[in-house]
């Protein structure tokens, strides 16, 4: 079980949302452990079958992650053969990432894990507390202030 947080912290934005974060990754993580997935490799998949093909590049910038962090995130895919490389047609210099078959079908089986990890996470909150809560972090996330 979590520490509690201390009352000096317990009003402070930083600090909630840190442990909200830890919290709800943790039960994730769990959740993702049977089929030996990272959220990071689930964020790869659910972009590349949104937006197709993607640079290893372009797609690191779609999930807001570094370029060193997303080459493990594509060696992860590539050994549960999620993802393939293929040449780029609107670069030949460059490979694009697409979703395989066999990784939609992953995909399917995360996106199910998560969405128990989530509701397992969201429980203590009635639904439209859940709705408004998604409402506000992505009006944060969309046109917060960026550093």
């Amino acid at each position: 079980m979590t520490e509690p947080m201390p009352d000096a912290l317990a009003e402070r934005l930083g600090p909630l949302l840190g442990r909200a974060h830890e919290a709800h990754r943790r039960l994730s993580l769990q959740a993702l452990a049977p089929l030996g997935l990272s959220v990071k490799a689930v964020g790869a998949m659910t972009v590349l079958e949104a937006e197709g093909p993607l640079s290893q590049r372009r797609l690191a910038e779609r999930q807001g992650i570094d370029r060193t962090t997303m080459v493990a995130v594509v060696d992860e895919l590539e050994r549960h053969g999620a993802v393939e490389r293929r040449r780029d047609p609107g670069d030949r210099r460059a490979n694009a990432l697409r979703l395989t078959a066999s990784g939609r079908r992953l995909l399917a089986r995360a996106r199910r894990a998560v969405a128990g990890a989530e509701e397992a996470f969201l429980a203590p909150l009635p639904e439209p507390e859940q709705r408004r809560l998604r409402a506000a972090l992505r009006l944060l996330v969309e046109s917060g202030p960026q550093a």
